[in-house]
């Protein structure tokens, strides 16, 4: 689909005109240097990004799409252009201001525009996905509830209003190149029989490898978009305050380690597993079914601050939850998931069917939920106490709050890639004997998950775990959303060379945590369609910004970004 947009990507770096330095105003009008006090001001980052982007999109004006969202009869700037998110990100000092393209004022799915500017609003760097809707109906034949009643058809599953936000229309351009008008219909938990795990064997239920299925597996949560003149589903992909001083709490986690670092909330006569500071709180479900929709009882609470043994599963869920929100704030400079300080909740001893084990561990509907399994002396352990595989879904709803990467083919690869790669960080980042020498590391998501003691996958070796490692490998299916637990394993052998490479001396290329806040600036620019090749486009892009100051450190980290991406088929 993306083959029929038209592209262009700007950054200062790549500017024979900027020097390496944003560009401001003055640059786009022709205001003089030393003029600078009569040129354009802005109050604020969307209309500076508008700004810029009416002038950038006009400098090409031979470009179909380029001339769409800047065809006008009103004098506001590229007026077809709806503004999505404005978010700082601290660990560049940048703003990423996103638009999504409309015709008629209909959203087009698929457009992207990314606006990147300082902190004085001058321009660092543009990346915008636009195209020309040609031919596609300015009205629906057929109401959202007839679209609804055409998905509840296909899939054989009662929906009666189901979804997570109203029905909304779109324009939709199919690989054949032809536009249709289309009803988005989000969050429905209905899956196409082709789409479906494949019957018969634990393994089979879920994609990430572990043994039981997961409720977004049971309980899916699917966009689709169906055609609003003859309703054929055209697509579909998953998608899965005020500060108290917080007591400080211990106890023994599921290692049987003394964890003395996590913290609570005061009650009258007990204490709670409600961290108010950085709002991460704990709930015991006590092996009720997640298919039975059970509510959600109060936190965790104990007589004493010191929890003991009697709380494992509860101290290994809050510590580590403790712990990802931790590395989000202080390496990434992210504000929580949704890096808008959201809560980070927790409920532990759920089961999914037949209890009382349930080997699994998930984001599903904003929070994570733990199952347990047995432990080879047969006692039941959680399975919050695995602190990479959190990292993993954590970053899921990350992602989910950035670029949203669809859950489909490439770009739902990329979403459980980058969640296996910061997963992985995050273990080794309190784990590791060095933590920022990455040759210290394991590189086994998930080490000890399986009764053999083996994990679930490998950013080091994908094929010790079934996964492809080059493109050449690449695996063609409608099973797993395209592929997406299989293909992923090829975006993780490169970022695991990123991760560890070395100059011609032996030196490491850069520190682990400048490549972590590279990937991550990287990865909240993607937008919802990127595929693999735009993820070493993104990592140059910030990497050019993020060593503006170390030219010469700049050489090798484009070349280890170049050679990272060759070597796995990425071009």
């Amino acid at each position: 689909m993306s083959r029929h947009f038209d592209r262009m990507r700007y950054h200062i770096a790549d500017d024979p005109d900027a020097g390496g330095r944003p560009r401001p105003p003055g640059a786009f009008t022709g205001i003089a240097p030393g003029l600078e006090d009569v040129a354009p001001r802005f109050t604020s980052n969307e209309a500076a990004a508008r700004f810029y982007l009416d002038h950038k999109l006009a400098e090409d004006a031979s470009a179909p799409g380029f001339r769409a969202a800047l065809a006008t009869e009103s004098p506001a700037r590229v007026p077809d252009l709806e503004l999505r998110s404005s978010r700082q990100t601290p660990a560049s000092g940048t703003t990423l201001v996103r638009f999504d393209q409309t015709h008629a004022r209909i959203p087009i799915f698929g457009s992207d525009v990314l606006v990147e500017l300082d902190q004085a609003r001058e321009l660092v760097a543009m990346d915008a996905r636009l195209t020309e809707v040609l031919g596609a109906p300015g009205a629906p034949d057929i109401d959202s509830s007839a679209a609804l009643a055409r998905v509840a058809e296909a899939t054989g599953t009662a929906l009666e209003g189901a979804g997570t936000a109203p029905p909304s229309l779109t324009y939709f351009l199919d690989e054949a190149g032809t536009w249709h008008l289309a009803w988005h219909l989000h969050g429905l938990t209905a899956v196409l029989p082709e789409a479906r795990p494949a019957p018969g064997g634990r393994a089979g239920a879920t994609g990430h490898g572990m043994e039981d299925p997961s409720p977004r597996d049971l309980h899916p949560q699917v966009d689709y978009l169906v055609d609003a003149e003859d309703g054929r589903i055209l697509y579909y992909f998953g998608v899965t305050p005020t500060v108290d001083i917080p007591t400080k709490l211990r106890g023994f986690d599921e290692n049987g380690t003394l964890v003395d670092r996590i913290w609570g909330d005061r009650l009258a006569g007990a204490f709670a597993l409600r961290d108010r500071l950085r709002n991460i709180v704990t709930h015991d479900l006590a092996l009720a079914d997640l298919n039975e929709n059970p509510p959600l009882p109060d936190p965790v609470q104990a007589a004493d601050p010191d929890l003991g043994e009697k709380f494992k599963a509860a101290v290994s869920a809050h510590a580590n939850a403790t712990r990802v929100f931790d590395f989000y704030r202080s390496v990434l400079s992210r504000d929580s998931i949704d890096d808008q300080g959201m809560a980070l909740t927790s409920v532990i001893n759920c089961t999914v069917g037949e209890g009382p084990e349930w080997r699994n561990a998930a984001w599903w509907k904003g929070r994570m939920w733990y199952g347990q399994m047995r432990n080879p002396a047969g006692v039941l352990v959680s399975t919050s106490r695995f602190l990479d595989v959190i990292g993993h879904e954590l970053t899921h709803g990350v992602i989910e709050s950035s670029s949203g990467l669809v859950y489909q083919d490439q770009p739902g690869a990329l979403n459980e890639s980058f969640a296996d790669i910061f997963g992985i960080a995050i273990k080794n980042w309190y784990e590791a004997p060095a933590q920022e020498r990455t040759d210290t590391w394991n590189w086994e998501l998930g080490a000890g998950w399986r009764p053999t003691g083996a994990g679930l996958r490998s950013l080091s070796d994908p094929a010790a775990f079934g996964q492809p490692a080059h493109m050449r490998d690449f695996v063609r299916t409608r099973a797993d959303n395209g592929g997406v637990h299989t293909n992923s394993g090829i975006p993780n052998k490169a970022a695991h060379l990123l991760l560890t490479s070395t100059t011609p001396e032996g030196r490491p290329v850069l520190d682990a945590r400048d490549w972590l806040v590279l990937i991550y600036l990287a990865m909240v620019r993607l937008s919802r369609l990127s595929d693999f090749a735009d993820v070493p486009v993104a990592l140059r892009d910030v990497a050019k910004v993020y060593l503006a100051g170390s030219p010469r450190q700049l050489e090798p980290v484009l070349a280890a970004i170049t050679a990272a991406y060759t070597a796995v088929g990425i071009e």
